[in-house]
């Protein structure tokens, strides 16, 4: 037979009402956690993922936002299904400054250019986890009703370039000063994104625009007869066109997870149609080997990173 304790406990009775009290806080506490774990399993799965902070994803900004955000986001609704935890995607006013953010490290994912993504694996220690597919050229696009019908014509001339730190610049005017033409003899003007030093080239505002290859395929059909291409790079074989990395601090099973997810995506629908609109050809697994063949433009990346805008 138990003790009632009343709520004014005699100290000479307390021995006596302490195991009840024990049992009674036990059998209180146990009824709680049951009725707190019905409570959760009785929310939808993805208001539980949702209490979980969004992983940021960084992409380089090579087009426009408005153009990259919205190009991109089908990724990220792909990723955060498969691993259940929304993606935020995030972008950069400029290459010099996307570059600064993901050597610090900022963000969970970054989707880079392959010699960027290089440089962040041995400064930052991201993980490569994945790569999109193409094959990568730089190219030269003058008007189709312009006087330029030659590389050499292009000393003195305007030409607009988005950034010189992109791998597609800088193969680009190596390939130039092998044909006699330095970066003296030309007038860089920077642009904003590849399309639009595409763009400028059309409106009249520069006479050239280098820009990787598949900058092209973003530009409205009627404006694309304005231009045609007057050089284009070779391959660049045994190296990713892109880089896709993981946070070095990020678990094993989440890479893990994000990896085989960036795989599945080529095979569904909604891949299938962002590899059509982007222009890559698939997803592919890294080869460590290919990633370790860009150090080759390291070099090259770092001294221009070195140098301050506006000089």
């Amino acid at each position: 037979m138990r003790t009632i304790c009343p709520t004014r406990w005699n100290i000479l009775r307390f021995n006596n009402c302490l195991p009840v009290m024990i049992m009674d806080f036990r059998q209180a506490a146990s009824r709680i956690a049951s009725i707190l774990f019905g409570l959760v399993l009785l929310l939808p799965f993805g208001q539980i993922a949702a209490q979980q902070p969004p992983l940021r994803m960084a992409l380089i900004p090579y087009l426009s936002p408005n153009i990259l955000v919205p190009l991109f986001q089908p990724l990220a609704t792909h990723l955060a299904k498969d691993i259940g935890r929304s993606v935020d995607l995030y972008t950069a006013p400029s290459i010099r400054s996307h570059v600064e953010r993901i050597l610090k490290p900022d963000f969970d994912i970054i989707f880079t250019a392959p010699h960027m993504g290089r440089l962040s694996q041995l400064d930052a220690g991201y993980v490569p986890i994945g790569s999109f597919e193409r094959p990568l050229k730089g190219i030269i696009t003058v008007r189709s009703d312009g006087p330029i019908d030659d590389v050499i014509h292009l000393k003195g001339r305007t030409i607009a370039i988005n950034d010189r730190l992109v791998l597609n610049s800088i193969l680009t005017l190596q390939e130039l000063e092998k044909r006699g033409i330095n970066l003296s003899d030309i007038k860089v003007v920077p642009a904003a994104s590849q399309n639009s030093a595409i763009l400028s080239v059309i409106a009249g505002d520069v006479d050239a625009a280098i820009t990787v290859n598949f900058a092209l395929s973003l530009i409205p059909e009627e404006q694309l007869r304005k231009v045609r291409i007057l050089l284009q790079t070779g391959d660049v074989a045994n190296m990713p066109s892109t880089l896709i990395l993981a946070h070095p601090l990020m678990p094993t099973d989440l890479q893990s997870k994000l990896r085989a997810s960036l795989l599945r995506f080529a095979k569904t629908e909604e891949g299938k149609q962002f590899l059509i609109s982007s222009s890559y050809s698939n997803v592919v697994s890294i080869n460590p080997e290919h990633v370790k063949n860009l150090d080759i433009y390291l070099p090259e990346l770092r001294r221009l990173l070195a140098i301050k805008p506006g000089n």
